[in-house]
Parts: C-alpha cells; sequence; structure tokens
C-alpha cells in the first residue's frame, strides 16, 4: 500500500487528534509540513481548494477533514479499533458536538487572550476563513466569553470520567477520546494564563496524560515535492458509487462543487465519483499532480453542480 502522507503544521488542533489516531493504531507515516496560513501552493494542487488542515495522501486518493480521515484509517488498519465502545455512531455524534460546542470556545478563548502576539497576517487569515474581517479587538473582548463557554464544557467532561474509566467511553481510548483531546490540547499548549482553565479538573488533566502517553505513531519527515510527485506518479483508487437514496439526484458523472458549511468555504469542483450518506468523492486534475480523487464527509458539506 502506499504511504500515508500527513499534511499539517505542528500546532493545528486538527492535525493533533489524527496524530493521536495514528498512535492508536501504531501507525508509519510521513509528515509533510505546511503554512499554518495561505497560501498553500503545494496543498491546494492536491484538494483542488480546500485549505483547512489535516490533509491525508494515500498516492493519489486525498482525504479531506478528520472524521473522514479516521474513517479511512478504520477501514484500512481496523485494529486497534478507533470504536472499542458504543460503535461509529456514537463516536461520530461526539465528534460533531465537540465541532460545534467544545471546539470554538476552545480556540477563541486561547487566542483572544493571545490576540496581541499573534501576526496581523494570521488575523487576516483567520477572518477570511470565517468571510469576516479581521477585529483584533473583538476577539480579545470575546476571551472572557469564551472561558465561560469553555468551563461548562470541561465541567461536563469531567463528570463523564467521574465513575474512574481510564477513558471518555470506558476502558480503551477510541476516536471519541482524540476528538476531544485535540481542543484541550489547544488550550493547554498556550501555557499560563490560558491552560490554568484546565486546572480545576483533576481527572480531565489525568486523562490527558494518558492520552499523551499514547503518542503519534512513527512518523518520518517528508517534503511537499516529494508528495506531490507521489500523487502524479499514482492513480486514484475510487471505483464510482452512486447514492440510490439521494435526495437532490447526484449521480456520478455529474460536475459538482463541495464546500464546507461553517469556515474555510473555499469550493473544489470536479466530477462526482462516490456518494452515499457519509461521503462524497470528486476526481479533479491539476498540472501539477495529475488525476486525484478528493474525499469529504457528506455532514458538514454544501454540493452544488457546478
Amino acid at each position: 500500500m502506499a504511504d500515508l502522507i500527513l499534511h499539517h503544521y505542528d500546532t493545528s488542533p486538527y492535525a493533533e487528534k489524527i496524530r493521536l489516531v495514528m498512535g492508536i493504531k501504531g501507525l508509519a507515516w510521513k509528515s509533510v509540513k505546511i503554512p499554518v496560513i495561505m497560501p498553500k501552493p503545494e496543498l491546494i494542487p492536491l484538494t483542488g481548494g480546500y485549505r483547512r488542515t489535516p490533509v491525508l495522501q494515500i498516492g493519489a486518493d486525498i482525504y479531506c477533514d478528520t472524521e473522514r480521515i479516521a474513517v479511512e484509517l478504520e477501514r484500512r488498519f481496523p485494529k486497534p479499533t478507533l470504536y472499542p465502545t458504543g460503535g461509529e455512531g456514537l463516536a461520530a455524534i461526539i465528534g460533531n458536538w465537540v465541532a460545534g460546542s467544545v471546539f470554538y470556545p476552545s480556540v477563541r478563548y486561547a487566542l483572544g487572550v493571545n490576540a496581541d502576539q499573534m501576526p496581523m497576517e494570521f488575523h487576516k487569515d483567520r477572518a477570511a476563513m470565517r468571510g469576516q474581517e479581521p477585529n483584533v479587538e473583538a476577539t480579545k473582548r470575546a476571551a472572557p466569553k469564551m472561558h465561560n463557554r469553555l468551563r461548562a464544557e470541561l465541567e461536563w467532561l469531567e463528570s463523564l470520567l467521574g465513575d474512574g474509566r481510564p477513558y471518555l467511553l470506558g476502558e480503551k481510548a477510541g476516536l471519541a477520546d482524540c476528538s476531544v483531546f485535540h481542543c484541550v490540547w489547544f488550550v493547554r499548549r498556550w501555557g499560563p494564563p490560558v491552560a490554568q482553565a484546565m486546572e480545576p479538573y483533576t481527572r480531565l488533566k489525568a486523562w490527558m496524560g494518558r492520552m499523551d502517553a499514547i503518542g503519534h505513531g512513527k512518523p518520518t519527515e517528508m517534503t511537499a515535492a516529494e508528495a506531490l510527485d507521489i500523487a502524479k506518479g499514482s492513480a486514484p483508487t475510487a471505483e464510482p458509487h452512486p447514492d440510490p437514496a439521494d435526495a437532490e439526484g447526484f449521480s456520478p458523472g455529474d460536475t459538482i462543487s463541495v464546500t464546507a458549511e461553517d469556515t474555510g468555504r473555499d469550493p473544489v469542483t470536479g466530477t462526482l465519483v462516490r456518494l452515499s450518506a457519509n461521503e462524497v468523492a470528486v476526481r479533479r486534475s491539476d498540472p501539477r499532480v495529475g488525476e486525484v480523487v478528493v474525499y469529504f464527509p457528506r455532514v458538514g458539506y454544501d454540493l452544488r453542480r457546478a
């Protein structure tokens, strides 16, 4: 099988989620470092416009969004499973709760407290992802409100661990743990005063120590140019797959655009290859990498005929 190539940067919380998935499964993978902000000239040829982090490349198959990446890693490497308790559905529900309720206050609190330390180019980039103009003072003013929202989430998590279980759903770590961990990891990594939000939650901090011990598998460095060459020399593996129950009438062969519904709304346009209740994949080409297939989850993404 082709190498697992993760395009990421060290401080990305969502990349930390997938690095932990690699650790749970003990996988060897190639690490390609990408810029924190746009432009990302050695990523966009693979994705066709999708700019969020991380992206998993396997040959000429390009997986976007951590939910879709995790599903693919579980499919290819089923043991040890990411779903030791409760199955894929429960992990997906927790992942969606985290993305909608925990990630936002975690990041807004940490960045609000540290807004003056971040370069204006960073503020402009993140505002553009939300379709807004940068407003550093508003980001700073929002920090106390985000702190209070985060406290509520942390208390729920502390309560979940109240029966002595080592991980959020039981005796073994899984995708649900990775989904939650990357948010509190982001808060902790800033140090005082941001990380002090974690101080009252002793069970949560002990759980974080157990998650830290899992590690990131076996990464080795790879250059972006090498990764692009691998895509150029590979062929996508996706076979056409229609969704007979699709209420919008999409079929393989349609030219469509796929756009994230929340942030980073950069459309990816291509020929629809695969569609199901939980997946959409489009075939596209770029002079640098040739033909690739780009995969997304269905939930959280808008499909339109291009």
